[in-house]
């Protein structure tokens, strides 16, 4: 039988079910505490909270009504919250286990932070995962293609955000080198009642079948308990090894941080091995995402995710961005690879009208347009961006736009794409969208700035002209 062993503080919360698993773990914390300090009634240090997910009906009052009478009977106090988890899910589109997860760890944080009548005040969450819980993790892992990390598998600890004083809250699991057969064992030994999820059976659930089928078929090859520990090794060594190279990629990202500390050198991280880069972005996002309170620590870029930032760092092409989750946005520009926060996007620019003088067009861009009797050349000069000389008898009034899916222009005779024209001429992802397409009354697109003249429009050689000049902000 593996031991048990509290680690040290100076109170516990137990997330209890009923079931077998937290029942032991409950009654296993009671026998430790009161070994340690015999004089002390048990509930100065120990606590237990139970969440009613309003999911199972009756079956669920049984489960709390059980929870009840267990701490009564150790003399711990409990906390009990009722939650409507369906409702929950259909709110946010999460599944049911996803939402019910939620609810449970944020109700553990309350309590663990708030406290409850005759209740500690516990920095410690003991719950009671245990070795088999682990292999069907490692399983459902692999399945979706997990990495070094995602085979850890569950640690013994982790932690669970931060108390008012700004100390790290933990979970603990001292269960986890125990099997479910050891924990069903104890119960029996220790004569431990406990409750049964009848949902727990239920072959709709994935971790369910791998439970029910995958697991019995390794056992059946390998021998009773022996996948559950194999198991437990394989994530003791891939934590190691993602301790190592995240240690490694930590230090590599505090030194290659930009200024404003959104950003890593590009250069950096296309010369270092794919492990060690794609870490540092995974760091560089943890940061951007540390502020968004009652976060899961746990949570991290999937494995797809990590892949677009590498290709997107490879690739390296200015202005280039990937959507990340929580809202954010990688982007390269200068040299760097930031990540931030998506701002709302500029409200949408209505057409207008160019006439001659000074138009302003989106804050950003300045067009001049001037009609001369005499021919002119294109404007030059370091704050011009683009110029362009034109008939006098251009259609009018001309009018600008921003750029549309489906443009075409009639250049050099031949009709093509403005997207193509745009990518042929490397035009700036960013500059995109704030240059303006000039185009004519009956909306034939006439010139995009930089990018390419309407056929049928030359510049006359003699007599008057019109020339349109564009000057960009030097931050755009």
């Amino acid at each position: 039988m593996p031991t048990f062993h509290l680690p040290p503080s100076p109170a516990y919360l137990v997330a209890l079910s009923g079931g077998a698993d937290s029942t032991l773990l409950l009654a296993l914390a009671v026998r430790e505490l009161r070994a340690r300090y015999p004089e002390a009634p048990v509930g100065d240090r120990l606590a237990a909270a139970h969440l009613h997910h309003g999911i199972r009906g009756g079956e669920a009052d049984r489960d709390e009504d059980f929870c009840r009478r267990l701490c009564e009977s150790l003399e711990v106090p409990l906390t009990v919250e009722r939650v409507n988890v369906p409702a929950l899910a259909q709110a946010t589109g999460e599944s049911l286990e996803t939402a019910a997860r939620r609810a449970r760890y944020d109700f553990f944080r309350r309590v663990m932070t708030e406290g409850a009548p005759s209740a500690p005040l516990t920095p410690i969450l003991l719950t009671a995962h245990h070795a088999d819980d682990n292999l069907e993790t490692l399983l459902d892992r692999l399945l979706r293609g997990s990495g070094t990390k995602g085979m850890g598998g569950i640690p013994p600890t982790r932690e669970l955000g931060c108390a008012r004083d700004g100390s790290p809250l933990l979970v603990a699991r001292p269960l986890l080198e125990w099997t479910k057969d050891d924990i069903l064992e104890a119960c029996q030994r220790l004569k431990l009642p406990f409750v049964t999820d009848s949902t727990n059976t239920e072959l709709t659930y994935t971790r369910n079948r791998l439970r029910h089928t995958v697991v019995p078929a390794l056992e059946e090859q390998v021998g009773r308990g022996i996948p559950q520990r194999a198991a437990l090794r394989l994530s003791r060594a891939a934590r190691e090894d993602e301790d190592c190279l995240s240690s490694l990629a930590a230090e590599l990202t505090e030194g290659h941080l930009s200024p404003t500390g959104d950003g890593l050198e590009l250069a950096c991280l296309q010369s270092h091995h794919p492990a060690l880069s794609k870490r540092m972005m995974a760091a560089l996002y943890r940061r951007a995402i540390a502020s968004i309170p009652h976060r899961d620590s746990e949570e991290s870029l999937s494995a797809l995710h990590l892949e677009g930032l590498w290709e997107l760092a490879q690739k390296g092409v200015p202005e280039s961005t990937l959507s990340l989750p929580h809202g954010m946005e990688a982007r390269l520009r200068d040299g760097w690879l930031t990540v931030r926060r998506v701002s709302a996007p500029p409200p949408p620019v209505p057409p207008a009208p160019l006439a001659a003088g000074t138009t302003c067009w989106n804050g950003v861009v300045t067009l001049e347009v001037e009609v001369s009797p005499h021919p002119l050349r294109p404007a030059c000069g370091e704050a011009v961006f683009a110029s362009a000389v034109f008939p006098p008898d251009l259609p009018l009034p001309l009018m600008l736009r921003k750029r549309e899916a489906g443009d075409v222009i009639r250049s050099h005779g031949m009709t093509k794409k403005l997207k193509k024209l745009l990518c042929d001429k490397n035009i700036p992802l960013h500059l995109r969208d704030i240059l303006p397409l000039v185009y004519l009354p009956d909306g034939t697109p006439l010139w995009y700035p930089a990018v390419a003249f309407r056929d049928g429009y030359p510049a006359p050689r003699e007599g008057a002209c019109i020339r349109i000049t564009v000057y960009c902000s030097p931050h755009s």
